[in-house]
């Protein structure tokens, strides 16, 4: 809840030192309006701290009457809330001080309205000892982190390479353990997406956030922004698409549920108060996504959590336990340089952060990814077949039935979320227990696909779900196992190429649904068999095909060559 706090009544206050993150904020490019956050120096009491700020300082008293200010609690956090992070946190064995923080951050209401005096009001408010840092957020909408590169609906899953062994990140591995997403929650923050769309509209677990609706700016065809919410569409339909030989395969299709947290509202364009809400919605273990960059040096993008309340916000989330996955940003940045010192000063938020990498094997850098130390992990930023746009594919000339090559950061950072989604679905079905922010970015890290070409731009390693489960398997955690997970369904298809039939054998000598589909995402043979049946494939045309193979809870692709 939104509480305006005027300034009447006079307190003491006490300065709080350590790590000085002023002069971090500037102008967002090409934007005409901005708004100022200020976070307050901690105090000795935390409430009334504006009061308490007053009262030390008569030059600040002064200057906020004089300037006709005022202070609106801007974040969705309810005081229950912020009590259970707190709680959270300390069972994390954080002190819950990134989540305290969070009252002292008010947004500030000024008559002035322009870049230029904005921007001085900023700089004078960080004069005042009583004012830790001051932050500088549009007010109009920032550019998302993708790439447009152009490129009855078929099935397309054989087309989502990325769902295969390396150089994908092996989600068809998950899903031959039976691990489709189940008892994990995500949150996505950006502008929404078409919930019309053939891929989004009959998944019941992918809505908005409950009485929020995008910005008619969002959903008007004719309007400049009406593509944002392609762009919201590619993501979601990534991970979440229904699983039913129709279009895509959502990587984590099975997911409890799947939000989106948005930006540009009917109400105003805020990116704090999306942050705040997405996370007030979650509990540890729960994933958000920052589909969102933000201006770096010379207004080239990079991270979201560049803004300072950002940072703060990120920090708070991820010491609760909720972990936050989130983009790079597309300003080819190296976040190393000296200009982003300032910015690494304040440690780490916890959050995983995701470059761009190349769809081939060796995974190296693309010309575009912001980059550096800070940046976890890799996904694919190219090629990769989402919902949305059209410019793959758009059939019936019906809007909700576009297809398009997702690039970017944008598409790296669901890919990486699906990796994250699946490994979290396993480890809770194995042990009752989610991993934690740190336990997840170092399990994809270190079970990762190493970066290859130009290391000196690091963007880290690629995820391995594959390698990912098997070393939770290994590690201690699962020894006090909460269910017992069926191992692979491993099929083998043979002979192999083949000119006249092939046998479908599985280790267990189950009955296996199958289809063989062309490389086009045709289904041209199905049904049932066993491991001593023979399935004539005379009628097929010579060339490669996929067969999909499953039972009632697992499945597995292999490729056919017929000649």
């Amino acid at each position: 809840m939104k509480r305006k706090i005027f300034l009447l009544v006079i307190f003491c206050f006490v300065l709080s030192f350590g790590q000085n993150r002023k002069g971090q904020f500037q102008l967002e490019q090409d934007s005409k309006s901005h708004s100022i956050y200020v976070c307050f120096s901690k105090a000795p009491v935390a409430e009334d701290i504006i009061r308490y700020a007053m009262s030390t300082n008569s030059s600040f008293k002064d200057f906020v009457k004089k300037n006709d200010l005022s202070f609106i609690y801007d974040f969705e956090l309810s005081d229950r809330k912020l009590s259970e992070m707190v709680e959270s946190s300390k069972k994390n064995k954080k002190t819950g001080e990134s989540i305290e923080k969070l009252k002292r951050i008010y947004k500030v209401e000024s008559p002035v309205k322009s870049n230029k005096d904005i921007l001085k009001l900023a700089e004078d408010f960080e004069k005042f000892p009583e004012i830790e840092y001051a932050s500088l957020m549009s007010n109009e909408p920032i550019t998302p982190p993708f790439i447009n590169t152009y490129a009855a609906t078929p099935n397309l899953e054989s087309s989502q390479t990325y769902l295969l062994d390396n150089p994908g990140i092996n989600v068809n591995y998950a899903w031959s353990r039976g691990i489709t997403g189940q008892n994990v929650r995500i949150r996505d923050v950006e502008y929404g997406f078409h919930k019309s769309h053939e891929m989004l509209v009959s998944q019941n677990a992918i809505q908005f956030e409950s009485g929020v609706s995008p910005n008619p700016s969002l959903t008007n065809p004719s309007s400049s922004y009406y593509s944002f919410l392609d762009h919201g569409t590619s993501v979601m339909s990534i991970m979440g698409s229904a699983k039913d030989n129709i279009g895509l395969s959502g990587t984590a299709y099975n997911a409890t549920e799947m939000k989106g947290y948005l930006e540009w509202t009917t109400t105003s364009y805020n990116r704090a108060s999306a942050v705040s809400r997405s996370i007030n919605a979650s509990q540890a273990g729960d994933i958000i996504l920052y589909e969102m960059q933000t201006g770096g040096q010379n207004s080239n993008y990079v991270l979201a959590e560049y803004n300072n309340v950002i940072w703060d916000l990120t920090k708070a989330a991820t010491d609760s336990g909720i972990i936050v996955i989130a983009a790079a940003g597309n300003g080819n940045e190296n976040l190393d340089a000296s200009f982003y010192s300032a910015y690494n000063a304040r440690g780490n938020s916890g959050a995983i952060v995701v470059g761009a990498g190349s769809n081939t094997t060796q995974h190296s850098k693309l010309s575009f990814s912001t980059y550096g130390s800070r940046v976890d992990v890799q996904g694919w930023g190219q090629n990769v077949l989402a919902a949305g746009y059209g410019s793959w594919a758009k059939y019936d000339n019906d809007n909700n039935r576009t297809y398009n090559l997702f690039n970017g950061t944008s598409s790296a950072t669901p890919i990486v979320a699906s990796a994250a989604i699946l490994i979290q679905s396993f480890n809770f079905q194995q042990t009752g227990q989610f991993l934690s922010p740190s336990e997840m970015r170092s399990l994809l890290v270190n079970t990762g696909i190493p970066q290859g070409g130009n290391l000196t731009t690091k963007i880290g390693p690629l995820p391995n779900i594959k390698a990912a489960i098997e070393s939770l398997e290994n590690s201690s955690n699962t020894l006090s196992t909460k269910n017992v997970i069926a191992g692979p369904l491993k099929i083998e298809i043979y002979p192999n190429p083949t000119s006249d039939y092939i046998f479908v054998r599985n280790t267990e000598n189950a009955t296996i649904n199958f289809e063989v589909l062309t490389l086009a995402g045709q289904i041209v043979l199905k049904g049932k068999t066993s491991s001593d049946k023979k399935i004539n494939i005379t009628n097929l045309p010579k060339g490669n095909y996929l067969i999909i193979a499953s039972d009632s809870q697992r499945k597995v692709i292999e490729k056919l060559i017929k000649q």
